[in-house]
């Protein structure tokens, strides 16, 4: 992601009412897009839905929002999402988590969590204090902010750990997210230890600092290798 567009994915944009609108508008954009024919499985994700179809694949983690993966059931199953999911929306109180809705985030306003206002109905019978509802949100992580499932995913990637598999792909991604460059390490650290390859896989060579997980390196796109 550029400078540019790195701005506007940032956590502060909600304290700017014009970066908020922008950013509903591109998620908007973007889960529109999910629901057309336009967006479809590569052969790369083909190729990983094949090998977890043959139970071959130990886990499928993505940095991707766009849940492309839904198409393929037996890759979906595998597929732990690091950075949210462009088709949910989230309660930022009650972590609630719902489909999205394009037509609540038209601007820069945040909808109230209807789940939350449901549960607060019965204090007023009670004559009690109602508190304010929690606010949705597209359940998509900004930067300089935590994962709400950050123990969920832990949890998922220790198990995998655990198998100790024989092969390691890093794909498309230069490993510069702090998150995701200690997830990486720790599966091409395990994968070696057992005999097994770290392979990287992209149109660019790996960051020097980054470069030592590897036994191999393959410029070039994912999809010519599938």
């Amino acid at each position: 992601m550029r400078k540019s567009e790195r701005v506007s994915f940032d956590r502060s944009l909600y304290s700017l009412p014009v970066e908020a609108t922008k950013f509903h508008s591109t998620i908007c954009s973007m889960f529109a897009r999910t629901q057309s024919d336009a967006c479809q499985p590569t052969p790369f994700h083909k190729t990983m839905a094949t090998l977890a179809q043959k139970h071959k694949l130990t886990l499928h983690i993505a940095q991707t929002i766009d849940c492309v993966e839904q198409r393929l059931p037996d890759l979906e199953a595998k597929t732990v999402r690091l950075h949210g999911r462009v088709d949910q929306m989230r309660c930022q109180k009650c972590n609630w988590v719902g489909a999205f809705q394009p037509r609540l985030f038209q601007g820069a306003d945040l909808p109230s969590c209807s789940r939350c206002v449901e549960r607060y109905q019965a204090r007023v019978s009670q004559g009690k204090r109602i508190p304010n509802p929690g606010e949705l949100r597209p359940d998509v992580l900004l930067y300089n902010e935590p994962h709400p499932d950050d123990t969920g995913i832990w949890q998922t990637i220790q198990r995998g750990l655990k198998k100790r598999p024989d092969l390691v792909l890093i794909v498309g991604t230069t490993l510069k997210v702090p998150g995701a460059l200690s997830i990486a390490t720790n599966f091409c650290r395990a994968t070696q230890s057992r005999g097994g390859v770290a392979i990287w896989m992209s149109k660019e060579e790996p960051l020097s600092k980054v470069r030592h997980l590897f036994d191999y390196v393959f410029r070039g796109d994912c999809d010519d290798l599938a």
